[in-house]
């Protein structure tokens, strides 16, 4: 044993050995093969290397989530189809409950059931047609057309009324049907509606049936609901149920059970055969506590729905199976495999003039220096980047100057070698070109005869215009409100029906000059943080009047406000420095501030009230008449 063991061991310890030695060589030879390759196929290699398995990863993530979306589509639709069903066996039934209600309560119907002398009635064989309104009873079967058979079995002696219109026929001696089950159990219920399949071979109801039946059972009691009046027994034909099911069934795989609320079995279709069905609804679906949800439980590779009707108390199951990768293929696989396929067919040409756009300075270089070596001291490369290739490229001449000096010692050469340097200054765009801009494409879209981009594309370019006012500090009244007319339009374009405004300055205050740009902040701050991140409509309104010799402005927003600790944050200064380069907000505000401070000192006002959900207020006083 031992030797058999340290046998074993060598082998094995061989074979570890083999396949490292294998994997060793393997690599050795791909990295000779990859270093062996030109800079264009390496660029090319790498580059695939590195986004093939990030697109794989990404189709990854696309099938999985079309596979997600799909069985959430497949759940909706069996909910929809579960609810759907039940609601079309709550229609029939309903008209089936109707009738019974009505016989119930009529009083010809309820005098014979408390007739104190059934033998004087049971004298006249059309007593029911002639003491109630059975016609009536028999106008609704037909007009229904659901209703095959009607029972009436008064308890007090009184001959039944049996009226069937598909051949069959109930049992007539009320003695006997005292003594079936089915009596038994509706008397148990208290008058409650008992729902049973009535088989073609059964005769607990009928004494000849040559059809399927879905019957009714219904005990009549008085009003104290203490005696018994009556026993009622409506059947209709199965083949409604069953006609209700076939067209709820979706798919080969699915079946389809109804029962009543007392575990009956009134309906079946669909293809799970009755033990498989039977453990199913054992292990997976219990009864619903509150009608007319719809539970959905898993057992193996089916999914169970089951929903109860509030009005009937009749069960609907409904048993699939679970959604499959292979059954959903065509569109969770195939589409991001396209995809990623097309993505990398296109890639290649893009790789392949990018490796180009590398690679020829190289192959220039190249050849320069096979020249230079074969004795071209001449040699000179144009360099046209200043990436690392370009710095090659210039070394290389540098290198060709100082040994053509070396060479010819005799000779001084003055040589002047201009360097050429990439200024990284920010370019500044004159505003006379962006308005020409701007009046270009306002003309193009007047004669294009669309007015509502001309009138935008004019409110934009006066906006420029109002905003940059050759660098003054200093605006009227009138300047300010067309500046904030312009914006607002801007802004009514971008949201439209959503959003709302209204400026109502008066007149007197319009020459009225004042710093620039101190409204203009708050009603970008109202709309960014008031209305942007809110869903319901918005409202905003401006509003100006000069009294007492000041300036009073009011701007108003129906956004969503500001709590208290927000309110406080506004005046607090920012410890990170990267919040002072905000467009809006507290920054603004603050700047805005500071900027009143330095021009009115102490003699002005700033207020702004906010409340969560309600809007915000800001009110501004400065005096008038400024220098």
């Amino acid at each position: 044993m031992r030797i058999l063991a340290r046998h074993v061991n060598r082998r094995c310890f061989s074979g570890i050995m083999f396949f490292r030695y294998r994997t060793g060589d393997s690599m050795k030879s791909l990295k000779n093969w990859i270093m062996r390759l030109s800079i264009r196929k390496k660029l090319i290699f790498y580059s695939y290397l590195i986004i093939v398995p990030i697109l794989f990863v990404i189709s990854a993530c696309l099938v999985f989530q079309n596979y997600q979306l799909a069985v959430k589509e497949h759940e909706e639709n069996c909910v929809q189809s579960i609810q759907r069903l039940s609601d079309n066996l709550e229609v029939v039934q309903k008209n089936i409950v109707e009738l019974a209600t009505y016989i119930c309560i009529n009083e010809n119907i309820r005098q014979i059931l408390t007739c104190d002398n059934p033998a004087e009635l049971n004298r006249d064989a059309r007593f029911w047609v002639n003491n109630a309104p059975m016609r009536m009873v028999q106008d609704m079967v037909a007009i229904g057309g659901v209703v095959k058979t009607v029972a009436i079995y008064p308890e007090n002696g009184v001959n039944p009324y049996l009226k069937c219109i598909d051949y069959a026929s109930y049992i007539a001696d009320m003695e006997q049907v005292q003594k079936e089950n089915i009596y038994l159990l509706t008397v148990q219920k208290k008058g409650e509606f008992l729902w049973q399949r009535v088989g073609k071979d059964q005769s607990d109801t009928y004494e000849f049936n040559y059809n399927d039946k879905i019957v009714m059972y219904h005990e009549i009691y008085d009003l104290a609901r203490k005696e018994k009046l009556g026993y009622v027994v409506l059947g209709s034909a199965a083949e409604v149920f069953d006609e209700i099911c076939r067209d709820d069934l979706q798919n080969k795989d699915e079946t389809v059970l109804i029962m009543s609320e007392y575990g009956a079995e009134l309906a079946r279709c669909g293809t799970v055969d009755d033990d498989m069905m039977e453990e199913i609804l054992e292990r997976s679906c219990t009864q619903p506590t509150a009608k007319e949800d719809i539970y959905i439980s898993t057992w193996g590779n089916y999914k169970v729905y089951c929903c109860q009707s509030r009005e009937t108390g009749v069960k609907v199951y409904k048993v699939t199976s679970k959604v499959r990768v292979l059954d959903v293929a065509d569109s969770i696989i195939y589409a991001p495999l396209a995809l990623l396929l097309a993505f990398l067919a296109g890639l290649c040409p893009v790789m392949f003039l990018v490796s180009n756009i590398v690679s020829k300075p190289l192959h220039k270089l190249g050849a320069a220096m096979d020249k230079f070596k074969n004795g071209d001291f001449s040699q000179k490369i144009e360099v046209v980047t200043f990436d690392e290739v370009g710095k090659a490229s210039m070394c290389f001449n540098s290198m060709v100057d100082n040994i053509r000096e070396l060479i010819n010692n005799n000779y001084i050469l003055a040589l002047k070698e201009k360097q050429s340097e990439l200024d990284a200054l920010q370019a500044q765009i004159n505003p006379h070109f962006l308005y020409n801009t701007l009046d270009s494409l306002y003309w193009k879209a007047v004669e294009a005869e669309d007015e509502e981009i001309a009138e935008d594309i004019l409110s934009l370019s006066q906006m420029f215009r109002l905003v940059l006012n050759q660098g003054d500090s200093i605006v009227t009244v009138k300047i300010e409100m067309e500046l904030l007319e312009r914006y607002l339009h801007i802004q009514k374009m971008r949201f439209g029906k959503r959003f709302e405004y209204e400026i109502q300055i008066e007149q007197a205050m319009m020459a009225e000059e004042i710093p620039k740009l101190i409204l203009q902040p708050f009603v970008e701050n109202a709309i960014v943080h008031g209305f942007e991140k809110g869903e319901n409509p918005f409202f905003l309104s401006i509003r100006g009047q000069k009294r007492e010799g000041c300036l009073h402005f009011q701007i108003h927003d129906t956004g969503i406000g500001m709590s208290s600790q927000q309110m406080e944050a506004i005046w607090e200064k920012e410890k990170d420095p990267e919040h002072s380069s905000h467009r809006i907000g507290k920054y603004a505000i603050r700047n805005v501030k500071e900027r009143m401070e330095l021009i009115y000192h102490e003699d002005y006002e700033l207020v702004i009230e906010s409340e969560e959900g309600r809007g915000t207020t800001v009110r501004i006083t400065i005096p008038s008449g400024l220098n």
